[in-house]
Order: C-alpha cells, then structure tokens, then sequence
C-alpha cells in the first residue's frame, strides 16, 4: 500500500501542489505592484499638506528671521524642490 501511496502523494504535490502555490504568489506580486487610484488621490492629498506645512515654516521662518538678525533659517540650507506636476506620473 505504502509503495502506491507515496508515489501518488509526490505526485500530486508536484504536479498540482506546486504549480498552484507559483501562480498564487505570481498573482499576489502583481496586485501589489500596482497603485490604486485611492492611493493615488491620498499622495496628492499628503503632497499637497506637505507643501502647505513647508509653507507655513518658510512664513514662521521669515517672521523668526525679522525679529533676530543672528537666526539662521533652515530654508537657506535647503535646495528649493522643482515644481510638481501630477500629469507626470507612471
């Protein structure tokens, strides 16, 4: 009996086993590379936060810098980023 048994079990973990495990994970991979339109719409919306909390430090900084001639403004020390335009993307 064993020596049907085990051949048949090798067999099928080899045969349905394994290929069914490669194309799940197969299939898994490609669902996560991809971003979703919501995940798209939530990076605009981080983006643009940031860029109205940037903002408002370059405004505190400058007020800062009016009332202290020795403050040195962390806006001086960093390269002003390009433009963003979201038609740009992938």
């Amino acid at each position: 009996m064993d020596e049907i048994l085990i051949p048949l079990f090798v067999c099928a973990i080899l045969f349905l086993g394994l290929p069914w495990l490669v194309f799940h994970y197969v299939t898994k991979w490609k669902q996560a590379g991809t971003i979703t339109r919501e995940d798209e719409n939530l990076l605009d919306d981080l983006y643009r936060t940031a860029r109205m909390l940037e903002d408002r430090l370059n405004t505190v900084e400058r007020i800062i810098a009016a009332d202290n001639p020795d403050y040195r403004p962390l806006s001086v020390q960093r390269p002003e980023p390009g433009q963003y335009d979201p038609s740009r993307r992938n």
